[in-house]
């Protein structure tokens, strides 16, 4: 039996004050889910008012996400309700995000509308480069070992950049030249995030047994697992490590000021100074999938960006998390790496079209997000960005991780892939 279907048939079987319960305690994320699945079935079920109806309680959980709102305007079309599916259309494209508007079937239908020369010329104009004068290369990395996190090593002058399916980090000095730097190791999977602590002269790298990892490992290799790993900088040796609860996947990594490491997988961790596990901070439920991470200028709390969902404020004693309110056109989902210089929050967004880099500016209290602008976008520089840092008055950022030259079960879709690529962006 499927894990959805046994939990349903339990919320059947439930009394009465046990069903309320469980669903008072159901989370904006999850409610958004289910009733977006809810949708979908009534919409393939052909009862388009139902699936109209679901998907507005979904859009009222979550808002402006990228998927839904196109789904939202495809039905409306196909119910024959051309102004609400222009309105939908026009809110879409007020994102800043771009659609087929002459490919796609459904779209082409509202053709003749009133209002739709505008929104062609708002589409075409949401395709336009962004910040291709203030894009720069800083390194690129030959070869298909997928890089995933850069960082910079003040005390030696070099970069250090995790890859994926070669299951190492490696140096780059400041001409974008690799050496080694990890120490060999067979159990170590993908490394993914990296925070770098220069006064316990540390490197926190996260590693995940990843597909891209997996693919072509002998068979009587040893087994790779997901753990935080506590490693010399001046070596590459590895000091420590920490694996991650059984089943459950490492990935971004953040330093607090207090020494404290975070690192985010379904659940949210810390590894406190002095302890030698990871505690759960979060429990997987309310987000879907945390990725970056960045400390409130007063310490007291992370700002993560939920991929799923958008950005959340986790109170760093109690764990407490409340999602950020944002300006009514911004669309935060498929949110990544998430950087912070103490003034504003910058992110690498990749799960929409097109894929950019944007300022987001928190209100004083770091409560809610008051504006987004976007610094980079529809430059081929920018494929699958991933996670950065401020050096400099410059964002440094992984722009193309080589992520889209792997399929689903990690194998190289591309013969000869493009090196990836370390970028700078310069900041106001």
């Amino acid at each position: 039996m499927r894990l959805a279907a046994a939990i349903a048939l339990a919320a059947l079987l439930a009394g009465p004050t046990q069903a309320l319960a469980q669903a008072a305690a159901e989370t904006d994320v999850a409610a958004f889910y289910r009733l977006r699945a809810e949708g979908v079935a009534a919409a393939n079920a052909d009862d388009l008012t139902t699936a109209s109806a679901r998907l507005a309680e979904a859009d009222e959980r979550i808002s402006n996400h990228p998927g839904l709102m196109l789904m939202r305007l495809r039905l409306a079309v196909a119910a024959g309700r051309h102004a609400e599916a222009m309105a939908m259309a026009q809110r879409y494209a007020a994102t800043g995000l771009s659609m087929n508007l002459g490919g796609d079937p459904a779209l082409g239908e509202l053709r003749g509308q009133p209002g739709f020369e505008a929104l062609a010329a708002t589409v075409e104009e949401n395709r336009e480069p962004v910040g291709a004068d203030r894009l720069a290369p800083l390194a690129a990395i030959p070869g298909g070992g997928l890089v995933e996190s850069v960082v910079w090593d003040e005390q030696r002058g070099r970069w250090l950049a995790s890859m994926v399916r070669d299951r190492t980090i490696v140096a780059l000095d400041e001409a974008g030249a690799t050496s080694p730097f990890l120490q060999p190791d067979g159990e170590i999977g993908g490394v993914l995030g990296l925070a770098m602590d220069p006064a316990a002269g540390v490197l926190w790298a996260a590693s995940a047994p990843l597909p891209p990892a997996a693919q072509g490992r002998p068979g009587d290799a040893p087994p790779l697992a997901s753990a935080l790993l506590k490693i010399d900088a001046a070596s590459g040796r590895v000091l420590a490590r920490h694996p991650a609860p059984a089943g459950r996947m490492l990935g971004d990594v953040t330093l607090g000021p207090d020494g404290t490491v975070y690192v985010a997988g379904e659940d949210l961790f810390r590894l406190r100074p002095g302890r030698d596990g990871l505690e759960v901070l979060l429990p997987a439920g309310q987000m879907r999938s945390p990725q970056g991470m960045a400390v409130t200028p007063d310490g007291a709390a992370l700002i993560v960006a939920d991929y799923s969902s958008g950005l959340w404020r986790v109170d760093r004693a109690s764990g407490a998390a409340i999602r950020l309110p944002a300006p009514s056109s911004a669309s935060l989902i498929g949110l990544d790496g998430l950087i912070t210089d103490g003034r504003v929050l910058y992110s690498l967004q990749n799960g929409t079209a097109p894929q950019r880099v944007l300022k987001l500016v928190p209100d004083a209290a770091w409560s809610r997000i008051e504006a987004v602008e976007v610094l980079a976008a529809n430059l081929p520089q920018i494929d699958e960005p991933t996670t950065g840092l401020v050096h400099d008055g410059e964002l440094v950022f992984v722009s193309r991780s080589q992520w889209s030259d792997f399929d689903g079960e990690g194998a190289l879709r591309t013969p000869a892939p493009q090196p990836a690529l370390i970028s700078r962006l310069r900041l106001d």
